[in-house]
């Protein structure tokens, strides 16, 4: 009998096929775990914003923030801490969120996004649009832009609204 040196091809493929449908289950399992960070990344920011719109408008002199009936999204400008020292109504508001120190810049991405999310502050007379739609007494959303309502599929992190209770509801995708 001759000693073998190395593996048969039998073997071989048997841990190939072994290690791809290691593979095929972690990989899925992985994105999920990926998503659901990001997520729990921009609920903070979240958080943040909306502790900080209730404060700026306890402190309001005049007028409602977001002024208007509709949501606002926060934007990269909205960081600037460039402006003078006034009272804060309807026409500064946005600005002193960020200036007054009532929270940190946002770390955007690219564009308005963190980590695929967009946020908004909603009206103060109820949310009627967007993110801010349906939840009771929002006062801040976010949603994921690079999903989208249509394009998410059911349990997806699609967003979260602030209610003025300081509680968040998480919404998802529940049908397509």
């Amino acid at each position: 009998m001759q000693k073998r040196n190395g593996f048969t091809l039998l073997e071989v493929l048997i841990v190939v096929v072994i290690a791809v449908s290691v593979a095929a289950f972690a990989l899925p399992a992985y994105k999920k775990t990926q998503e659901k960070n990001k997520y729990m990344a921009a609920q903070g920011v979240l958080l943040d914003l909306g502790s900080a719109v209730r404060a700026v408008r306890a402190d309001m002199s005049d007028g409602s923030f977001p002024a208007g009936s509709s949501p606002e999204q926060v934007t990269t400008s909205w960081n600037s801490t460039a402006a003078p020292d006034n009272k804060i109504d309807s026409s500064n508001a946005k600005y002193e969120l960020f200036r007054r120190k009532y929270m940190a810049p946002i770390p955007f991405d690219s564009g308005n996004t963190y980590k695929g999310f967009s946020f908004y502050v909603c009206s103060e007379t109820g949310g009627t649009s967007g993110c801010c739609r349906g939840v009771g007494s929002p006062v801040a959303c976010m949603k994921n832009d690079a999903l989208g309502s249509s394009a998410a599929t059911k349990g997806q992190y699609w967003g979260a609204t602030f209610l003025e209770d300081g509680t968040i509801k998480r919404q998802t995708v529940t049908a397509m």
